[in-house]
């Protein structure tokens, strides 16, 4: 039986190009570089339970300030509350599972779907196109990433902290995970989403998780060193992903207001 990371590597990024999706819908782009972590997780709730539009959805964002982010259903007590209190660091919980992620320089990136989509035939290939539409747009960048040879978990339960374990959804750079994937589905929607390391604070990360940092070293690595400025991974992330669904992109000047998005976890 062929294996998700099998299947992964066999899918190359140049056939996302020769899709068999029309050509006359529309790609809605939306970025947030300097929003409001709550409003912007409230967004992506909203947009993957609420948003009544059958366009896919490029929702784009990073915060300038460090934000620790729980998957849905996560015990808090995993990671160090009291250190992340002391820091000023919030915590936060996102639609999808997964484990803790603490955003700080990275970059976020979120594609919604209609259920019905070809590439949400399957969780798996879900991951792997959405995938190969990342590293579509890291070539013109000259980042390169690769997915890894084999599944890598922290002891036999997952690791409280997201970028320690690999698993199908990652891709490494220097053999360590700079992006690791989560989806949600909804009756209408479907998410997949993934956050781009650019950096990492090894000794911020050790106190919020409460754990040494050799652990962080030795798993988190940013996507290359010198990163690209989000602005740039922005636009070939636009580029790559409208080329692999085949679809015009077109920038929301306006998102839904916090009172809009409430209650959309």
């Amino acid at each position: 039986m062929t294996s998700s990371i099998e299947r992964l590597r066999q899918w190359e990024p140049m056939t996302l190009r020769d899709s068999k999706l029309g050509n006359d819908s529309t790609l809605r782009v939306i970025r947030s570089f300097n929003g409001i972590p709550e409003h912007d997780l409230a967004i992506e709730g909203w947009l993957v339970r609420e948003d009544a539009s059958e366009d896919p959805i490029l929702f784009l964002y990073g915060w300038n300030h460090p934000v620790m982010v729980l998957g849905f259903g996560q015990d808090p007590r995993s990671i160090d509350q009291d250190a992340c209190a002391t820091l000023g660091v919030p915590v936060l919980r996102r639609i999808s599972g997964g484990t803790g992620v603490l955003h700080g320089s990275d970059l976020a990136i979120s594609l919604i779907l209609p259920v019905d989509h070809p590439w949400t035939r399957s969780i798996g290939g879900l991951y792997e196109r959405f995938l190969a539409a990342i590293l579509l747009a890291m070539q013109p960048l000259g980042v390169s990433l690769d997915r890894p040879a084999q599944s890598r978990h922290h002891g036999k339960t997952r690791s409280p902290i997201c970028f320690e374990d690999n698993w199908g959804e990652t891709l490494l750079a220097g053999g360590r995970k700079a992006i690791g994937c989560a989806q949600a589905w909804r009756k209408n929607r479907v998410l997949v989403h993934c956050t781009m390391l650019r950096g990492v604070d090894a000794a911020l990360h050790a106190s919020a998780f409460g754990v040494d940092a050799s652990r962080i070293l030795a798993a988190l690595g940013p996507v290359s060193d010198p990163p690209p400025s989000r602005k740039d991974l922005a636009q070939a992330l636009v580029t790559a992903v409208s080329e692999a669904l085949r679809l015009n992109p077109v920038l929301v000047a306006s998102t839904p207001t916090s009172d809009e998005c409430e209650g959309t976890a």
